[in-house]
């Protein structure tokens, strides 16, 4: 038997998805300190990096999709203009993560304007999209990059899972790697750890 499921008007899934997966990257983004938003733990991309690619991108989609004249890469609103390298300071982080913020209360402001999600909007490639598929990728965009920085954080923090969220490794032990949640009270977060001692 199928079930009559409504999540509201499509404005509001929009606005709704573009909300959670902002949340989400801005969660992964929350109290990183410089050190860690500069460690690539062994390979190419930081954390610093990947927010820096995060708004510039979101930037340009947006400009693509609303402004008159829209801004490409090299035209968008860069912190301290467009460069090759970053500024390694907290500072920079600090305007860096701004920037998104900025990027995303765009985004959202909008949002709430536009009256038909499947207008036709340009594409920084060529041609056009419906937005509201625009609006799919770019939330896409933000979920898929605040795992890569979640995995990066666990790596350079060497945390595993939450407490009670442990998957089996069956090669790898986890036990002692655990992070506890936020919402978790002193005395939950006692009874779990004498709990994984016996594991």
């Amino acid at each position: 038997m199928l079930h009559d499921v409504r999540v509201g008007n499509a404005h509001d899934v929009v606005l709704a998805t573009l909300g959670e997966a902002s949340r989400t990257f801005t969660d992964n983004v929350r109290g990183v300190s410089l050190e860690e938003a500069l460690d690539a733990v062994g390979g190419y991309r930081s954390i610093l990096g990947i927010a820096k690619h995060v708004a510039a991108w979101s930037a340009v989609y947006h400009s693509y999709a609303f402004d008159l004249e829209p801004r490409h890469w090299d035209g968008t609103d860069w912190p301290g203009g467009l460069r090759d390298r970053i500024e390694p300071t907290e500072a920079y982080l600090a305007e860096i993560l701004a920037w998104f913020e900025r990027s995303d209360e765009r985004w959202l402001a909008s949002l709430r304007s536009v009256e038909d999600l499947d207008q036709p909007k340009p594409v920084h490639w060529g041609g056009a999209a419906p937005l509201v598929d625009i609006v799919a990728m770019v939330a896409a965009h933000w979920a898929y990059h605040a795992g890569e920085i979640n995995a990066i954080l666990a790596i350079h923090r060497g945390e595993a899972w939450e407490y009670g969220e442990e998957v089996e490794e069956n090669h790898i032990s986890t036990v002692g790697h655990g992070v506890r949640p936020g919402w978790m009270s002193d005395e939950q977060a006692a009874d779990f750890e004498r709990r994984a001692e016996h594991l």
